[in-house]
């Protein structure tokens, strides 16, 4: 039996840039005015440009319409807490005046597509939310009881596409031979999410048995229990031999 090899991932934030009036005397001009879509649970990271440079953070003083649908840090990180509607305001800490103004609209995320589930990687998504259901200590991390994860099937694929690849190629890793990562995986699937992990593991043949292997493997814990991530796709391959490889790819969007 091969040791259980954990990954953790976390989110890469988008982009979206304004470019202000190209003065830094005060005009008639007004702010640069972008509008853009969120799915709710979304963040970005906004910036402003003056004359051709990025504006600092400590530079600007960021402020939200509506904080209740997106919220934004002092860094410039909106985040869509609900739908609706909202404007972030950039304004320049020295004169006062808006730079730059974001209109967001927030949605709420598309429904899942559950993943075609077998016997075995069923019992590993009840076993995985008996667990979540409970209080964990993942090393020396305590957690509460996280909600259940949904099974989705845009991360099933990536899931089943990477234990399907490991048992026809004989290796384990979270790489493929080929180069590619989880994110990788999981971006070619059209999966829009914000945060992602995967646990793998080889060589157990059951469901408990993988489960009670991945809780007690600290890495593999923090992402069992991990409440930010809300769904699930999972992977079960076997080579020639009879040996089993299985898969859990994580997210949230």
């Amino acid at each position: 039996m091969r040791r259980l090899s954990p990954i953790l991932l976390t989110l890469g934030i988008l982009n979206l840039a304004a470019c202000a009036p190209q003065t830094d005397r005060p005009s008639s001009f007004g702010p640069e005015v972008l509008a853009t879509s969120l799915s709710r649970g979304q963040t970005m990271q906004l910036e402003v440009t003056l004359n051709g440079r990025s504006v600092p953070a400590k530079d600007l003083k960021w402020s939200s319409s509506n904080p209740r649908v997106v919220s934004v840090s002092a860094q410039g990180v909106a985040r869509a807490d609900d739908t609706g509607e909202a404007a972030v305001k950039a304004n320049q800490t020295s004169s006062g005046r808006t730079l730059a103004e974001f209109r967001m609209k927030v949605s709420a995320p598309p429904p899942v597509t559950p993943q075609r589930l077998d016997t075995l990687t069923r019992q590993v998504l009840e076993l995985t939310n008996e667990v979540r259901s409970k209080k964990q200590t993942c090393g020396s991390q305590s957690y509460p009881p996280a909600p259940p994860l949904q099974a989705e099937s845009r991360l099933g694929k990536a899931a089943q596409g990477h234990a399907a690849n490991m048992a026809d190629r004989d290796y384990f890793s979270h790489t493929s031979q080929d180069g590619r990562t989880l994110k990788d995986r999981v971006n070619a699937t059209g999966y829009p999410w914000r945060s992602i992990a995967e646990n793998i593991a080889a060589g157990q043949t059951g469901a408990q048995e993988v489960v009670t292997g991945w809780l007690n493997s600290e890495g593999h814990c923090h992402n069992l229990m991990n409440a930010d991530y809300r769904e699930i796709g999972i992977g079960l391959a076997q080579d020639k031999g009879g040996r089993r490889y299985w898969v859990q790819d994580f997210g949230s969007r």
